[in-house]
């Protein structure tokens, strides 16, 4: 006796989301300079990790702070974005003192954390508003890290020395997480300094 099963048909709506989750994801971002990224990374490698499972730790260039999650949009939406975020005017750059790591619990994601910055502050709340056509969610909720380790429950870490971090512009990146190994390509950077006009922060 044949067996019958109840299929939902696929739809044009179901291919659409799905081409959507195939696209490179989008971000705006901040990247720390070289001197920044050896001390992240040399205070990681104090750090002591559980043998299993094996840490993912990115390279200290891919390393990062994230402003905005974009959802991920067609070429149109792209160009868009980046014409959006150089309409933006920003106030002169400013600087970072990172001087916290460890492990969130709830995902098992090892960080970096600055202390609190009231400009850093503002930068996240202009790029959301400049870009809210292009956003969806809540954006409310931001907590600024920078990620060093993925994987990373159990970890133990030493009090980590301050580590000043002069920022001086943010990036509007795409990044094809699909690829071996993942490629981070900037389409555009943005300078943090006053040029009159559109007040954006």
């Amino acid at each position: 006796m044949a067996h019958t099963m109840d299929i939902t048909p696929f739809t044009p709506a179901d291919a659409a989301r799905r081409a959507r989750l195939e696209m490179p994801m989008l971000y705006a971002w901040l990247k720390p300079d070289e001197a920044v990224q050896a001390a992240i990374a040399e205070h990681r490698a104090q750090w002591v990790w559980r043998t299993q499972p094996k840490p993912s730790l990115p390279k200290p260039h891919r390393l990062h702070m994230t402003l905005c999650h974009i959802s991920p949009q067609g070429d149109a939406a792209v160009e868009g974005i980046r014409q959006a975020l150089g309409e933006l005017r920003m106030e002169e750059g400013f600087e970072l003192l990172l001087d916290w790591s460890g492990v969130w619990p709830h995902n098992g994601i090892a960080i970096v954390r600055p202390q609190p910055n009231a400009a850093l502050d503002r930068l996240h709340q202009a790029v959301v508003r400049q870009l809210a056509p292009w956003l969806s969610g809540r954006h409310d909720d931001w907590a600024p890290h920078i990620t060093i380790a993925r994987k990373a429950s159990g970890a133990a870490a030493p009090a980590m020395p301050p580590a000043r971090w002069p920022v001086r512009e943010f990036q509007f990146v795409r990044s094809w997480l699909k690829t071996r190994p993942v490629w981070h390509e900037v389409l555009a950077s943005y300078p943090l300094q006053s040029s009159g006009g559109k007040a954006g922060l």
